[in-house]
């Protein structure tokens, strides 16, 4: 007979898809609370009391309780986890456990009965898996570039509480490099549904540096209910493009040759990730987990004056060695089996 495990997230994204995948094929029957945040009283009031009956229905019988993100929709979770004794972790992905005051940024921004729950589930669950380490105790080069605040240890008073590195993982064979492709031009991809987001995915720099390279394509993918270029005044060399599915960002990236991460702040970046493995040389700044991601396989950028460095990279006789040299980093550092294999350990 399969054992259960309660899963409760408020974003259906592809992490969170994948660690269903995952615990499926472990064996597991994964129930899941999915509390999508929206603005209003009364949505707050259906997604808390939904919590509640669906955790008195599934945790008594579950061996695990796992929340994707430390918000409002883990308390409930972890109380009910408490009451009947199961094991009970967080995993934090980056917004939980970074205060960018700059963007008004992070689950701890605020002292407010949001930070007050988000500590408080931090004081009850068993334990926390980070994607990535610079998440448990910080980012230096965050905090000296950007004043950012970070890492999990900053925001708890409990000490003893176990916090382990369990980096997500990423399926090479989906997202696989194809040399009967040509590639060309320069990607970046989130998802840019306000001015917060196009600062601290680093959109100025990324436009910056199109104007050092007025012959290259400039691609940005995400926009989503406004118009990045009423924020910023793009180069005529910038194109953007609404969100894409998943087959659609496949193609970009075998298509593009170069992959832009200039983010302020991350955990590990989905994105460069799945760009890597489809062959794009990545390009990215020294900060969380994005140096861990590169390695030597692109090049890295400090501060705005080192666009000159990296639009020479980017003009150098880059090919078929530095595309596989990409997708070989991941596959080794950061692929699926890795994860499978460590959330085995754990659960």
């Amino acid at each position: 007979m399969k054992q259960n495990i309660t899963l409760s997230y408020s974003v259906n994204r592809s992490f969170v898809k994948s660690d269903i995948y995952i615990f499926q094929a472990l064996g597991y029957n994964v129930y899941r609370i999915l509390s999508s945040p929206q603005k209003s009283t009364l949505n707050f009031i259906f997604n808390r009391t939904k919590e509640l009956i669906k955790s008195l229905l599934y945790i008594p019988t579950s061996k695990i309780v796992i929340s994707w993100f430390n918000d409002y929709h883990t308390l409930i979770p972890i109380i009910i986890s408490k009451i009947f004794f199961k094991k009970s972790v967080i995993i934090v992905g980056g917004y939980d456990a970074i205060v960018d005051a700059e963007n008004n940024h992070g689950v701890f921004f605020k002292q407010n009965i949001r930070s007050k729950i988000a500590r408080l589930n931090y004081s009850l669950v068993s334990e926390i898996w980070v994607v990535h380490k610079s998440l448990i105790k910080g980012c230096d080069e965050a905090s000296r570039k950007f004043n950012i605040t970070s890492g999990v240890e900053n925001f708890i008073q409990n000490k003893s509480l176990k916090i382990k590195e369990i980096n997500t993982g990423y399926d090479s064979r989906y997202w696989n490099y194809d040399e009967s492709i040509e590639k060309s031009g320069i990607l970046t991809v989130a998802f840019f549904s306000d001015k917060r987001v196009i600062n601290i995915k680093g959109l100025n720099n990324f436009n910056k540096l199109a104007s050092l390279l007025p012959n290259k394509e400039f691609l940005i993918v995400g926009e989503s209910g406004i118009n990045i270029s009423d924020y910023i005044k793009l180069e005529p060399n910038v194109k953007v493009l609404g969100v894409q599915n998943k087959l659609q960002i496949k193609s970009l990236y075998q298509k593009s040759k170069f992959y832009f991460q200039g983010s302020r702040l991350e955990g590990l970046p989905n994105s460069l990730c799945e760009a890597m493995l489809c062959g794009c040389v990545p390009i990215g700044s020294k900060v969380f987990g994005i140096p861990d991601a590169i390695g030597s396989t692109g090049i890295l950028f400090d501060i705005e004056k080192d666009l000159t460095e990296v639009a020479d990279f980017i003009n150098s006789n880059i090919g078929t060695k530095e595309f596989k040299n990409a997708r070989k980093r991941i596959k080794k550092k950061f692929n699926l089996a890795s994860r499978i294999e460590k959330i085995k350990k754990n659960i």
